[in-house]
């Protein structure tokens, strides 16, 4: 693709300017311990479509990016936290999702590869025994224990860390348990989904994205996503679907004109998404404001709760990247890219044979590939480090300052709104 390959290009010959403008940002702000960037590449542009700073998927990265996670991993711990040896990871509790214990299994074998003491504690006033035995998918099995908290420290009836790092986004509420605690936290419960909100993230990501353009000399526009919210929603009301319908038809009559000054004959489309964390949930694409309006019954009910069941009441009308990637042939596929703090661990590929450039590609169908999907299995001879492309690795690296960005305001304005019950 031309403007992909421009963007490498011109990343190459800026590489001094851009790493000392990451190395700024990063004095200037704390970026999350680890996130995962979701990116959408077509024709015209390349951005991100979501960041998440509590990031599933370990286990769909290959043995040379699980090796440099672990190697960053431990290059963070010993500069920030010297001491510490035991570190107890938080997952989500309320899933036997298979793959995402798998998750849990390679994100702690990654930790004991590089000489931690791990053990998984679960957060949950519901759970009446001590230890859970979960299994993964390729059949092992991890054993959970209860967390408790007295005089400000947290424990299980066998561990004590030194660290607690948070694999869940605690989407419904702010945990009581971890919060106000001796040891540290990473990431801090506070930014959960429970606080954050998508356009928040998009304001500082696209800001941030400008000052990129400027060192790179490209138009900001093709590394730029459009992002408007729409609060107190409800998708099954006639008056609220009209307001959503109304701003939709806005951006798109405003990526119209944006469209002509390049050139482009594509017409635009829209993701309208739940403003918090969605997990594939709470997502539909738009192409007119019809498409809000005349939204038939099972449209409304995708677009009634999120993850845990949590309620949709704020939503994103966000400008749609069709992307233009495509695998064995004809599936659709999207680069997932992992960081520690803003350095790249790795990636995959997210492919969906059942969806279209123009759809979530994060839902039933999907799976996930070697990011160098002609070479894959062949990681040894580093093919895979190869295809990180560099405008890959740098719009991720953008996003993940953007979530410091983002949890400094969370942090400023009070952090967590509400505790576990």
């Amino acid at each position: 693709m031309e403007i992909l390959d421009k963007i490498n290009q011109t990343i190459s010959e800026k590489s001094k300017e851009i790493d000392r403008w990451i190395e700024e940002q990063c004095e200037k702000v704390i970026v999350p311990l680890y996130t995962s960037v979701d990116l959408r590449v077509s024709e015209h542009k390349i951005t991100p479509v979501d960041t998440n700073v509590f990031p599933a998927g370990f286990n769909n990265l290959c043995q040379v990016f699980r090796e440099r996670t672990a190697h960053l991993f431990k290059q963070y711990f010993i500069r920030k936290y010297p001491k510490v040896k035991n570190i107890l990871i938080i997952p989500e509790l309320h899933t036997r999702n298979f793959y995402y214990w798998e998750n849990i299994y390679v994100l702690k074998s990654i930790l004991e590869s590089v000489g931690f003491i791990v053990e998984i504690g679960l957060v949950s006033d519901e759970l009446i025994e001590d230890q859970v035995i979960f299994n993964t998918v390729s059949g092992e099995e991890i054993k959970g224990f209860k967390v408790k908290m007295e005089n400000y420290k947290v424990f299980t009836s066998r561990f004590e860390p030194d660290l607690l790092l948070i694999n869940n986004d605690f989407s419904a509420k702010c945990p009581k348990t971890l919060r106000d605690i001796l040891q540290p936290v990473e990431p801090p419960v506070e930014i959960g989904w429970h606080t954050r909100k998508k356009n928040v993230h998009f304001e500082f990501y696209n800001k941030l994205a400008g000052e990129i353009a400027e060192i790179l000399e490209i138009d900001p526009w093709v590394i730029s996503i459009d992002t408007v919210p729409e609060v107190n929603v409800d998708f099954d009301n006639l008056e609220d679907r009209e307001r959503v319908a109304a701003s939709s038809d806005s951006m798109l009559d405003r990526l119209r004109v944006e469209h002509n000054k390049r050139g482009i004959q594509e017409d635009p489309f829209l993701f309208v998404k739940s403003n918090s964390g969605t997990y594939g949930m709470a997502v539909i694409s738009v192409f007119s404001g019809d498409d809000i309006r005349t939204l038939n019954a099972d449209g409304r009910k995708r677009m009634r709760v999120t993850k845990s069941g949590k309620p949709v009441r704020d939503v994103v009308i966000q400008e749609g990247i069709p992307s233009s990637l495509r695998f064995r042939g004809n599936i659709v596929g999207e680069p997932v890219i992992y960081l520690v703090e803003a350095n790249v661990a790795g990636g995959f590929l997210r492919l969906n044979k059942d969806k279209n450039e123009f759809e979530n590609l994060n839902t039933k169908g999907m799976e996930f590939s070697c990011i160098s999907f002609e070479n894959e299995g062949d990681c040894e001879n580093n093919e895979c480090d190869k295809s990180l492309l560099p405008a890959y690795q740098l719009i991720a690296r953008i996003a993940s300052i953007a979530a410091g960005y983002e949890i400094e305001k969370i942090i400023r304005e009070g952090g967590c709104g509400e505790d576990v019950s």
